[in-house]
This record gives C-alpha cells, sequence and structure tokens, in this order.
C-alpha cells in the first residue's frame, strides 16, 4: 500500500485505485474504509468498506468484500462513529 493506495480489481478484470481513509478494528475484524481515486475534477463520498482476511500472516491477508448486510451496515456505522469523533 504506496501513499495509502490499494489497486483492486473490479468483476470484468478493471484496475480500480482506492485510497485509504481509515482502518480499524472493530468486533474482532479489520476493516479498511476506502474511496475511489477520481480523475481531476471529479468526486465521490461512496465509501467501500472491505475486510481483511487470513490476518495472521501478512503475505496471506487480503482483503474481501462484505457480503453480510448486517456486518456491512456495523461496521459502516462504526466508521461514520469514529470518522465524527475524528471531526471534533
Amino acid at each position: 500500500m504506496e501513499d495509502n493506495i490499494i489497486i483492486l480489481e473490479d468483476d470484468k478484470g478493471n484496475q480500480i485505485e482506492f485510497a485509504a481513509i481509515d482502518v480499524y478494528e472493530y468486533n474482532g475484524n479489520t476493516y479498511f474504509a476506502l474511496l475511489e481515486v477520481m480523475e481531476a475534477g471529479e468526486e465521490t463520498d461512496e465509501v467501500l468498506i472491505m475486510r481483511v482476511e487470513n490476518a495472521d500472516s501478512e503475505e496471506d491477508a487480503e482483503l474481501v468484500a462484505v457480503e453480510d448486510e448486517a456486518e456491512l451496515e456495523a461496521a459502516f456505522a462504526e466508521f461514520l462513529r469514529r470518522d465524527e469523533e475524528m471531526s471534533e
């Protein structure tokens, strides 16, 4: 992860750059909050929450989409709480 930039691949094999805006522990898991890196003049406020799996070994660690809706909502709520806390 160079300069907080992570490159992910979409379903069609396209590489997309994301900026890691937060990394946090919640309910025993590590989550990344990501924002897509947009071209100049474009903006997005859509935050992508991904969970770290196989965190026992840094070599084997990978980011995976959170499939469970309840887990995703809880992890996103924790991100919002942390973001608000940092803003104060």
